[in-house]
Formats: C-alpha cells, sequence, structure tokens
C-alpha cells in the first residue's frame, strides 16, 4: 500500500482533474503548499462566484501571483462576476501589500471587501465557496482544511451564513483607505 507522502504527491501533480461542480471525492489539506494550490485551482475553475471569509486574508495562501491571475480572470471575465470577501481585519493585509488588495485598487468596484460585524468576530472557521458549489473549510488547526469540489448540501447553510454576514457587514475602511 502507498504511504500518505506518495499519495497526496501523485494528487497534487493531477489537481487539473478535479472539476468544480462534478468531482464528488473530498480532500483533506495539511500544508500551506496543498492549500494554496487547492485554492488556487478552485478559484482558476470559478465561473461566476467567489465569497471568502478570512481573518487576514492569509497571505500563505491567497498572497501569490497564481492567485492574483485566478481572481482578475475571474473579475474580468463577466460582468456578472461577484468577488465577496470578508475579513476579521482588514488593516494588516493592506499594510502588508497584499496582492489582491492591490488587485481590488487596479480593478475598483470588481472585488468587494468587508469587515465582519463586532457579533460574528467569534466565528473561527474561514472557507471560500466557488460558483456556490465548492468549498474549502477550514475549522480546526490553521492549515487543515476539507476541499469539496462538489457539495451543496454542505455549503447550503454556510453560504446562508455568509450572505447573512455580508447583509451586516460594512466596507472594509482599512481595505478602502489602501484601495482609494
Amino acid at each position: 500500500m502507498p504511504c500518505l507522502y506518495h499519495i497526496k504527491k501523485e494528487f497534487m501533480k493531477n489537481l487539473d482533474k478535479y472539476i468544480l461542480g462534478e468531482t464528488d471525492q473530498s480532500f483533506t489539506c495539511t500544508t500551506k503548499e496543498e492549500n494554496q494550490q487547492f485554492a488556487i485551482a478552485m478559484i482558476q475553475q470559478t465561473e461566476l462566484y467567489l465569497d471568502i471569509l478570512s481573518p487576514d486574508f492569509e497571505p500563505a495562501i491567497y498572497d501569490n501571483d497564481s492567485c492574483y491571475e485566478a481572481i482578475e480572470n475571474l473579475a474580468l471575465r463577466s460582468r456578472h462576476s461577484q468577488i465577496r470577501i470578508l475579513l476579521h481585519d482588514g488593516r494588516k493585509p493592506a499594510q502588508r501589500g497584499h496582492k489582491i488588495i492591490q488587485l481590488a485598487k487596479r480593478l475598483s468596484g470588481l472585488i468587494q471587501f468587508r469587515n465582519i460585524p463586532d457579533i460574528y468576530r467569534n466565528k473561527t472557521d474561514t472557507f471560500l465557496i466557488a460558483d456556490r458549489i465548492g468549498i474549502i473549510q477550514r475549522t480546526e488547526a490553521p492549515l487543515k482544511s476539507k476541499v469539496h469540489f462538489k457539495n451543496w448540501p454542505k455549503i447550503k447553510p454556510i453560504l446562508k451564513d455568509f450572505n447573512d454576514i455580508w447583509e451586516e457587514s460594512e466596507p472594509n475602511p482599512e481595505v478602502r483607505t489602501y484601495i482609494i
């Protein structure tokens, strides 16, 4: 029986075989590289809707050229594209010059950032929802994620929570300060 390391290595080599909205299999990520590659793969396949909830827009996952390019392509793909990002604290990523915040500056209005209201600050899970069908969710250790390329039943309540928080949130002034 092959060891887990070789299975993961083979999987990462064939990441393009996992299709958003089609692949029913779920996966667990445990490293920065795995999380980053899954996020990029899922964003690249996203057609219209990308929702991210993150404490500080996790630079180890989202602050890189490949993610920048994937989000830029999504933003420019359609006038109906919707990219919404909820942050606990937008000051840190804005001050350190997060690539996606710089992209939002260039594509004003196509990428929206909001602060999580105080009543939700105890929410510790982070996630990325792609086209309302795929999800990468971290609820435990910082880099332990569950990845589902197709799982509407799991996403439905999480998306409802995201939408509720989004409606109660306000534009992120820290990010806006650095975007304007």
